[in-house]
C-alpha cells in the first residue's frame, strides 16, 4: 500500500516540473524580442578589367615529332667471314671518327684466292712468252721453207726444159714435182701454224685478264675484312661479339652522326599557309619542360595527311655536346612564323571554358533597375519567410505584414508590390505547406517577384521613390554589367603587351565564335569565380586606361 501510494506521489510531481518547465518556456518565447529587419543595399562587386586592343602577334604553330639522324650509317659486312677482333671499348655510345677501324675478319681464305690467282696470272703470262718465242721461231721456218720450195720449183722446171731438149726423162720429172709438193706443204703448214699464234695469245691473255680479276676480287676481299666507321658519330648498336660468323650483307654496327637531328614535325593543315623554311622552332620534351632545342624549318611535306589531317614539316636541329636531342626522342615543337599580324590577345587565366566576361552597357532602362528590383524582391521573401505562424497570418493579417515589408524596402506607394507578394506567398503556402518555407521556396518567390518590381519602378516617378532607392538606382545605373561571350583559342603566346598589361606574360589568341570583333570591349580579368551573366560590376581600370 505504501509503496503504491509512493508512486503516485513521484509521477504527480514530475507532472508538476514537467507543466512548470513549459509554461516557463512560453513565457521566456512570449517575451523575446523578434530580431530587426532592415533593408538591404546593393554591393557591386569590384573587377579588375583591361580594354582590349589587337596586338602585333607572330603565331606560333605547336606539333610534335620524332626526332631522327639526318645522318646515319647501317655498316654491313662485304663479305662471310669470322670476327677475329672487336674492340673491348667497341660499345654503343662510344664516339667514332670516319676511317677509324672497329672490326677485323678472318683473311685467310681471301689471302688464298688471292695466291691462287696471282699464280694463274704468271703462269699464262709465261705461255705468252712461249707463244711469241714460238712465232718467231717460225718466221724463221716458213722463210727457210720458202726456199726449199722455190728450189724444188726450179730443178722441177730444169728437168721439163732437159725432157724437151731430150736429155731427161719422165721419172726424173715426176721425183722433181714431187720434191716441190713436199716443199709447199711443209711452207703451208708452218704458216698455218704462224697464224693460230695470235688467236692463242689472245685466249691467254684473257684468261690473264680473268686471273686478274679473280686476284683484285681477292685483294678486295682482303680489305673488306676491315671493317671501319663511314662517318663521324656514335655507336649505337653493334651486332656481332668476336668469333662469330658473319654473312654477306649482314648488318654489323650502326653509327649516327649527332650533330645534325631532323625532326618531322606534324601541324595543322593550316600552317601550310604561313610557316616557310627557315622560320625558327624551338623543341622540348614536354610543353612544360626547361630543356629545349633551337632548329630551323628546312622543307614541308607537299601533301597532307588525310588519316590525320595534318602536315608535316621538317625540323633541322644543328647541335652539340652538351644538350643532346637523340634520335627517338619524342619532343613537342613550336614554330614561329617570320612575319607578325593584328591580333586579338587576351590572358590565358581570363578564359573559363571557352568563355570571357566582358563589361557591357544596355540602353534598356531594364538592365539597370533589374538588380535593384532583384534586391528587393529576395529582401521581401526573406521577412516572409522568417514570419511566424505564416498560416495562421493568411487569414488574418498576411496582407498587413507584407505591406509592413514592401514599405520598409520601397516606401509608402509598395502597396502593389504587397498585393503582388500576397497572391504569391498564398499560392506556394497551399501547395506545399508552412513547412516548405525553405530555401527554395525564398528563391522561387523572389524570381517571381522580381519581374513586378521591376515594372513598378518603371512606372513610379523616382521623386515619389525613398531616398535611398533613387541612390540604388543612380549607382546602377553607373555600374556595369557582366557579359559572357564564347571565344575559340588559335594559339597562346609567352610574351609582354606592355599597352595592355605591364605584368601579363600569359597570353592566348582568340577569335569571338559570333564572329564579331572584341577590340574595344573591356575584358575582365579579377573575381571571375565570382561572376556570372548579368552580374553587376564596377571597373577598376589601369591607371594609363584611367588616363585616358
Amino acid at each position: 500500500m505504501l509503496n503504491w501510494l509512493s508512486r503516485v506521489i513521484r509521477v504527480v510531481v514530475g507532472l508538476v516540473l514537467l507543466a512548470t518547465a513549459l509554461a516557463f518556456f512560453a513565457w521566456m518565447a512570449s517575451g523575446r524580442e523578434q530580431p530587426e529587419l532592415k533593408a538591404e543595399v546593393i554591393s557591386p562587386l569590384l573587377v579588375r578589367g583591361l580594354v582590349i586592343e589587337p596586338q602585333e602577334v607572330s603565331r606560333t604553330w605547336n606539333g610534335y615529332g620524332t626526332a631522327r639522324a639526318m645522318v646515319s650509317a647501317d655498316v654491313a659486312s662485304e663479305v662471310a667471314a669470322r670476327v677475329v677482333e672487336r674492340p673491348e671499348w667497341l660499345e654503343p655510345g662510344a664516339e667514332v671518327r670516319a676511317g677509324q677501324v672497329l672490326l677485323r675478319l678472318d683473311r685467310i681464305d681471301f689471302e688464298i684466292a688471292a695466291a691462287g690467282a696471282q699464280q694463274s696470272i704468271e703462269s699464262l703470262v709465261a705461255q705468252i712468252e712461249a707463244l711469241t718465242i714460238e712465232a718467231a721461231s717460225l718466221e724463221r721456218q716458213i722463210v727457210l721453207a720458202a726456199e726449199e720450195t722455190e728450189i724444188a720449183r726450179r730443178d722441177a722446171q730444169r728437168a721439163r726444159d732437159a725432157i724437151e731438149r731430150g736429155a731427161g726423162n719422165l721419172s726424173e720429172i715426176d721425183q722433181w714435182l714431187s720434191s716441190q709438193r713436199r716443199a709447199e706443204r711443209s711452207l703451208v703448214a708452218l704458216e698455218q701454224q704462224r697464224d693460230l699464234i695470235p688467236s692463242r695469245v689472245r685466249d691467254l691473255e684473257a684468261r690473264v685478264e680473268s686471273q686478274r680479276a679473280t686476284l683484285r676480287q681477292a685483294q678486295e676481299n682482303l680489305s673488306r675484312t676491315v671493317i671501319s666507321s663511314p662517318i663521324d658519330g656514335v655507336v649505337q648498336d653493334v651486332a656481332v661479339k668476336a668469333g662469330e660468323w658473319t654473312a654477306t650483307g649482314r648488318t654489323v654496327l650502326r653509327i649516327v652522326d649527332l650533330r645534325r637531328i631532323e625532326v618531322p614535325v606534324r601541324l595543322a593543315p593550316e600552317a601550310a599557309q604561313t610557316v616557310r623554311p627557315g622560320d625558327v622552332a624551338e623543341l622540348r620534351q614536354r610543353a612544360e619542360s626547361e630543356i629545349s632545342w633551337v632548329g630551323r624549318v628546312s622543307r614541308i611535306a607537299p601533301e597532307s595527311d588525310e588519316r590525320t589531317r595534318s602536315i608535316v614539316a621538317f625540323v633541322e636541329v644543328q647541335q652539340s655536346e652538351p644538350l643532346i636531342l637523340r634520335p627517338g626522342q619524342f619532343v613537342v615543337v613550336s614554330i614561329e612564323e617570320q612575319g607578325t599580324s593584328l591580333r586579338t590577345v587576351v590572358p590565358r587565366r581570363a578564359i573559363r571554358g571557352g568563355r570571357v566576361f566582358v563589361a557591357t552597357k544596355s540602353d534598356a532602362p531594364e538592365a539597370a533597375i533589374w538588380p535593384v528590383a532583384s534586391r528587393i524582391a529576395n529582401a521581401i521573401a526573406r521577412r516572409i519567410a522568417a514570419s511566424s505562424s505564416l498560416e495562421q497570418a493568411i487569414e488574418t493579417d498576411l496582407d498587413l505584414r507584407l505591406r509592413e515589408h514592401a514599405r520598409l524596402e520601397v516606401g509608402t506607394r509598395g502597396d502593389e508590390i504587397a498585393q503582388a507578394a500576397s497572391q504569391l506567398t498564398r499560392a506556394w503556402i497551399g501547395e506545399g505547406g508552412s513547412e516548405s518555407l525553405s530555401r527554395q521556396m525564398i528563391e522561387s518567390l523572389a524570381a517571381a517577384l522580381t519581374p513586378v518590381v521591376a515594372q513598378w519602378l518603371l512606372a513610379t516617378d523616382p521623386a515619389l521613390l525613398p531616398d535611398s532607392l533613387r541612390d540604388d538606382l543612380e549607382v546602377v545605373q553607373r555600374l556595369s554589367v557582366a557579359h559572357m561571350v564564347e571565344v575559340d583559342i588559335d594559339f597562346s603566346v609567352e610574351t609582354l603587351f606592355d599597352t595592355l598589361d605591364p605584368i601579363e606574360t600569359q597570353w592566348a589568341i582568340v577569335r569571338r565564335r559570333d564572329g564579331e570583333s572584341l577590340a574595344g570591349s573591356v575584358l575582365l580579368v579579377s573575381n571571375l569565380e565570382q561572376l556570372v551573366e548579368g552580374s553587376l560590376i564596377e571597373i577598376a581600370l589601369p591607371q594609363s586606361e584611367g588616363a585616358r
